[in-house]
């Protein structure tokens, strides 16, 4: 695995070297050519905060129809990237690396990311989803 402040190639765009890029306090590989974003493992968490729970693990726990995609990990070249729904009941499809953690996002779905977590903050909590996260915070 190389270092994630080394030149990354863009997985989709393989001759062309991603550009490190600060969205919202994180720095993250961007490709100009075709838009897309790399994300190390958590650093999609610390763009969509202020969000609570761990986005990535609900998000790579539901695998996409057609699992395997067709781009290999810029950081693990010979690791196979897996296709994910961005939480399970979204259309948002994000390529997954199972070895180092890290996110492939094409053009446009890290602002698709944003504008569901802003629909879903919006929605308000039924009262037995508040006392399930109540309950989930008591120290057993």
């Amino acid at each position: 695995m190389k270092d994630t402040q080394e030149k990354l190639y863009c997985p989709r765009c393989p001759s062309q070297a991603m550009r490190l890029e600060n969205i919202g306090g994180v720095s993250v590989h961007f490709c100009e050519k075709c838009g897309g974003v790399w994300l190390n493992k958590g650093e999609l968490n610390a763009l969509v905060h202020p969000a609570e729970g761990d986005l990535e693990f609900c998000s790579i726990d539901h695998f996409a129809e057609d699992r395997y995609s067709d781009i290999a990990c810029p950081l693990c070249p010979e690791s196979k990237m897996v296709k994910v729904n961005f939480i399970h009941y979204s259309d948002i499809v994000m390529d997954y690396c199972p070895k180092c953690g890290g996110i492939w996002l094409d053009r446009g779905e890290l602002d698709a990311i944003s504008a569901e977590m802003k629909r879903l903050q919006k929605i308000p909590e039924s009262w037995d989803h508040r006392v399930m996260v109540f309950i989930s915070k008591l120290p057993f």
